[in-house]
């Protein structure tokens, strides 16, 4: 529920040209702000790149359906909001190559996923004060997933009120049990990620604590709590 399988000739052409154009668009100003801060090397940029198009290249059977990783959370934290977004378009579009998802839609996924990226470097240092490294890169994970689900279902909303034929029948009791089937699929898919991230968060606290943000500025953990 982070980015869309859609193939090319679904979506209507007044939502996925937009979506693309925007994406575009906000390739230059990430590029500026990349500069200005402090821009992690392109070989860290794009082993985490890679690691994040290897998880979403796998699918994790969950129930009768299957689920992707993102690594979406921890990727925005370590690279930043611009960085973890130029990051995410390139992701987005190698998938679409690969088959998950058409062209027409690289820009919604980049967006989506670049939302939820973007959020999480914030989101964790706000949360760093009060818990360890692990606990606020899980916490982060949650709500950049959260906001990347909620972008993923506006779109899809969206999709329909442009062309009610999106969807054959709204009102079909089989939407409605898979509109709460999705829903229960995103909150174990918050969870799944949340810990997974937790996990890189121990693993990184114990080799390369210097890798997470807050480091540089001697952000100490919460009282009672370890850095790993």
């Amino acid at each position: 529920m982070t980015h869309l399988h859609v193939p090319d000739g679904v979506l209507p052409l007044a939502l996925w040209a937009p979506g693309l154009a925007v994406a575009l668009l906000l390739l230059v100003p990430s590029v500026r702000a990349s500069r200005l801060a402090r821009r992690p090397s392109p070989g860290f940029q794009a082993a985490l790149g890679g690691l994040m198009l290897a998880v979403m290249s796998i699918p994790v059977p969950l129930f009768a359906m299957e689920y992707c990783l993102t690594l979406g959370g921890p990727v925005g934290v370590l690279l930043g909001p611009a960085a973890a977004f130029q990051t995410v378009f390139v992701v987005s579009v190698i998938l679409a190559l690969l088959g998950q998802g058409g062209l027409t839609v690289v820009g919604l996924n980049a967006l989506v996923l670049g939302a939820g990226a973007a959020v999480a470097r914030p989101a964790y240092l706000a949360l760093r004060g009060r818990l360890s490294a692990p606990a606020a890169l899980a916490g982060a994970t949650a709500i950049a997933q959260l906001a990347a689900g909620l972008l993923w279902f506006g779109v899809l909303a969206l999709a329909t009120r442009i062309d009610p034929a999106f969807l054959a029948d709204p009102h079909s009791p089989r939407l409605t049990l898979l509109a709460g089937v999705t829903f229960a699929m995103w909150g174990v898919a918050i969870a799944i990620e949340s810990a997974v991230a937790f996990g890189i968060g121990r693993f990184l606290g114990r080799v390369r604590p210097d890798l997470l943000p807050g480091a540089e500025r001697g952000i100490a953990p919460a009282a009672g709590k370890v850095a790993s």
